[in-house]
């Protein structure tokens, strides 16, 4: 068995194991459902500290430049189908 597919077979076992323990269990859906509604609050991510720590570690090489540029690409792709619907 290689280590990869172990770590998979733990992490099933692991949500089998809490499955069997608990079969009414809340999901993630559940739990947004029944909590208060969400406000939604429009803001520039320009200037977040978020974006300039990411910015940084581009700039500091700590991220690849060709990973990056494809996050960045499908984030776009994603945003301007929303913005033009």
């Amino acid at each position: 068995m290689s280590v990869p597919t172990a770590e998979l077979d733990r992490l099933l076992a692991a949500l089998d194991e809490r499955l069997e323990r608990e079969p009414s269990a809340k999901d993630a859906i559940d739990l947004i459902l029944a909590s208060s509604p969400r406000r939604t609050e429009v803001r520039s991510l320009r200037h977040d500290p978020t974006v300039e720590a990411f910015r940084q570690e581009l700039i500091d090489g700590l991220i690849r430049v060709d990973t990056a540029n494809r996050l960045l690409g499908l984030v776009n792709t994603v945003i301007t189908a929303v913005l033009t619907r």
